[in-house]
């Protein structure tokens, strides 16, 4: 069996949890072979604007680069949030291959906000019901994965996420910070996103060669 049978064993429950929480509930299944067309199987894609086709996000990427699923199935309750703003609760489920490799996610993200409800839900859903099911986090809790619909956006996300950490803008960053901020860019496997070099270099306000010269640098 291949991991695409693999996979497809698990499209029926895309549909199951989404029968089972509701309809301000996303669920999707993740291809992480395929990064560029990642989500194979989505349920409610209204919640992000996502469907079949989208890419990998952030945290996808972030998970292949670091290898952390060797040592966990699940990441469960952590805030996410949707190209529109959005708060979400997500928890991803990781899906290995019979050598323990990760070749998939299944990942229900559930919407955090009573407004969100009413601005994101079709009419013909009773809104009254699901009121009392909405999942609460503090507004203070960190964002861990952008659920992005283009590979542009998931390296818009995840380079604006670490500039926002140091409080001030790309032009007053020093030469350390910018390395350090693609050290960590490089740790969350963003560099595998086609085109990312470009991307970053424009957004830290420097040139290509500049961003290759900082991947080749050694870090402790």
């Amino acid at each position: 069996m291949d991991y695409k049978e693999v996979l497809n064993l698990y499209i029926p429950l895309v549909d199951f949890i989404a029968d089972i929480i509701g309809p301000h509930c996303e669920v999707l299944l993740h291809d992480i072979i395929d990064v560029e067309n990642s989500v194979i199987a989505i349920r409610n894609g209204y919640i992000s604007g996502r469907y079949i086709g989208c890419p990998l996000t952030d945290l996808g990427f972030k998970l292949l680069q670091n290898k952390t699923f060797l040592n966990q199935n699940a990441l469960v309750n952590y805030r996410s949030r949707t190209a529109s703003g959005d708060n979400l609760i997500s928890s991803t489920y990781k899906i290995k291959d019979a050598k323990g490799e990760l070749i998939g996610m299944l990942c229900v993200n559930i919407l955090n906000s009573t407004d969100d409800l009413i601005n994101k839900i079709p009419t013909e859903f009773p809104l009254t019901a699901m009121l009392g099911n909405v999942v609460r986090m503090d507004d203070t809790e960190e964002v861990k994965e952008s659920l992005s619909t283009s590979l542009d956006s998931v390296v818009d996300d995840a380079v604006k996420n670490i500039i926002t950490k140091y409080k001030i803008s790309a032009e007053r960053m020093s030469s350390e910070e910018k390395s350090a901020i693609v050290q960590e860019l490089r740790e969350d496997g963003i560099f595998k996103i086609k085109g990312a070099i470009a991307k970053v270099a424009a957004t830290l306000r420097t040139s290509e060669s500049t961003i290759y010269r900082y991947l080749a640098m050694k870090t402790n």
